[in-house]
């Protein structure tokens, strides 16, 4: 062995990682018979033949490791990773396939997050990272990096558990804002159905009674009842502990629906709401729950400034909006007394609150809902008067082709 050998060596066992030299030399030899018979799709190819893949598994050999890739694999010595690389891809079969395609299209490097299966039958988290020779380089020679993340990823799930805890812990404060709206709004349907009920039966005790009109009250008995259910289950959804479920939603049906919560507050402190939204009806990538609650807490705020000035002709505009630019946005806006430039910086504050009973909560959980979405939030005044809170997200169209 030279002394630049022995340099080399040397720095590859004192490298911070767990790192594998492999020759693919054979591999890539078969590659490119595979090019001259005028493949292009490798994707396909290797569908069409999986044999080729379990090959390279056999004839790709791990030429050096060093020692933090005998602790990652909890090898009793690196020697024991000197062999061919199948066992890299024992908890992930398709990921040998997926390096194959990526060095068939001449891409620098593919860096993925997967699982490796352990010597010892321990599952790891690990971020994986090939990075593929080119002239004039050794061209025999790729280099795999493994770097366990298990406890990043670990860390990442408490902090989702937490913000959920929060964000929970936000919806039942809101909901007990909301229980006298919530008591009227379930009222209106028990009470029809009352009413209905005690028609019926009038109708029924007659000796003449009409079954086309009992038919009918019946029917409104049965539309009220499945109305009540919705509002209760709309209770149990904002109530419920559960974990973030981002899917495609309607941002404009999310909201319609979050004003459901609040209409009887808002009436019967005679605000005003309007709407405005989006023709397009915008899709985004949202959990619709944390997304209504976003809405609802908006909706408090602005209802709680218009009351505390007094004066009446309060007024609430809510609009959705997409502008083109791969997110939509909600606007929610009041023409209340606006919030004062000593505080525009700190509404988002945890425990911050301008109300003499406020805990300072709402607001904290929108930010903390919208930054888990993607999205921003921001606070500002109107040029004629009031204020306003604008949120975006992105539209799912972006997420998948951004993810892609």
């Amino acid at each position: 062995m030279t002394a630049s050998e022995a340099k080399y060596r040397t720095l590859i066992q004192h490298l911070p990682t767990a790192l594998w030299q492999v020759d693919t030399r054979r591999t890539a030899a078969a590659m490119e018979l595979i090019r001259a018979d005028g493949v292009v799709d490798i994707a396909a190819f290797l569908d069409a033949n999986p044999d080729f893949v379990e090959l390279a598994k056999d004839s790709v050999v791990v030429s050096e490791v060093n020692r933090d890739a005998a602790v990652l694999f909890r090898a009793a010595r690196p020697g024991d990773l000197i062999r061919p690389v199948r066992y890299l891809f024992e908890a992930d079969p398709d990921l040998a396939k997926r390096v194959m395609v990526a060095h068939y299209n001449g891409e620098r490097n593919l860096i993925e997050e997967t699982r490796m299966l352990a010597f010892d039958g321990t599952v790891i988290d690990v971020l994986f990272s090939v990075t593929y020779p080119r002239p004039p380089e050794q061209l025999d020679t790729t280099f795999i990096t493994i770097q366990d993340i298990g406890a990043r990823l670990h860390t990442e799930r408490q902090l989702r558990k937490l913000q959920a805890d929060f964000a929970h812990a936000g919806r039942i404060a809101t909901l007990g804002e909301l229980a006298s709206s919530i008591a009227h709004e379930i009222s209106q349907p028990l009470t029809a159905i009352v009413s209905n009920s005690e028609a019926s039966l009038r109708w029924l005790a007659r000796d003449d009674y009409h079954r086309e009109k009992v038919a009918q009250l019946t029917e409104r008995v049965v539309t009220n009842a499945r109305r009540a259910s919705d509002i209760i289950q709309r209770m149990r959804s904002m109530a419920a502990k559960h974990e973030l479920e981002k899917r495609p939603i309607d941002l404009n049906q999310a909201v319609e629906e979050a004003l459901m919560f609040i209409s009887h507050d808002v009436e019967s402190k005679a605000v005003a709401l309007t709407t405005a939204f989006d023709p397009q009806r915008p899709i985004v990538l949202a959990d619709r729950v944390q997304l209504q609650q976003v809405v609802i807490n908006l909706l408090i705020n602005g209802v709680q400034a218009l009351v505390s000035q007094g004066g009446g002709c309060g007024r609430i505009e809510v609009q959705t909006r997409c502008d083109g630019s791969g997110v939509a946005t909600v606007s929610v806006a009041d023409n209340g007394p606006g919030i004062a430039a000593s505080d525009l910086d700190r509404v988002f504050d945890s425990f911050f609150s301008t109300k003499q009973s406020g805990v300072g909560l709402g607001l904290a959980v929108c930010q903390t809902i919208v930054a888990g979405h993607g999205g921003e939030i921001s606070a500002s005044n109107r040029p004629e008067g009031g204020a306003q809170f604008v949120f975006s997200l992105p539209l799912a169209e972006h997420c998948v082709s951004q993810t892609a």
